[in-house]
């Protein structure tokens, strides 16, 4: 029987009613909250582990091609490419794995945005080549993969709301 459900229930009965369905939200709130900490925490140790295993394969790829095709125009003109490029992203995710083991959330979110700026700069770079093959005369022969501007601008969005979400669980109470 519940105090709402009832007016003719016992005052005493209905408030054991009332603080046992407070009680029951409550284990049910936290048991919510835990597994969505757990669950962030796991999502950004696989962002971090990702990029440990993406830069030295990202590295021997590079060097094995030169990044010699135009879809590459941009990034080689980072000072010291390909290995400063891959040596971000293996800081970066050494920088996420240890903000995430320690449970220091701006050490995660620092981390974070070196891999946000890191997979922008490969948006850019893919979206120069597109662009730059369309104002060309787009011959489909020579066509860049049009599709990965925005596949790296996705996965940089994708480290900005988690840095942003991480500084954000940092400064609540």
């Amino acid at each position: 029987m519940t105090a709402w459900g009832d007016s003719r229930s016992d005052p005493t009965g209905a408030l054991a009613d009332i603080l046992d369905a407070l009680d029951h939200n409550l284990r049910l709130s936290k048991a919510t909250a835990k597994r969505s900490e757990g669950n962030r925490l796991r999502l950004l140790m696989v962002h971090g582990a990702a990029a440990l295993i993406i830069a030295p394969l990202f590295l021997v790829y590079s060097t094995t091609t030169g990044l010699s095709s135009p879809s590459w125009d941009l990034l080689r003109s980072v000072p010291g490419a390909p290995h400063t490029v891959a040596g971000w992203l293996f800081v970066a995710g050494m920088v996420v794995m240890l903000g995430s083991a320690s449970r220091r959330a701006a050490v995660a979110a620092t981390g974070l945005g070196m891999m946000a700026v890191w997979y922008l700069s490969f948006s850019v770079t893919f979206s120069w080549a597109a662009w730059s093959w369309w104002y060309d005369g787009a011959d489909p022969q020579t066509m860049p993969g049009i599709y990965a501007g925005p596949l790296y601008c996705h996965l940089s969005l994708v480290m900005w709301i988690q840095m942003v979400t991480a500084l954000r669980v940092r400064h609540q109470p």
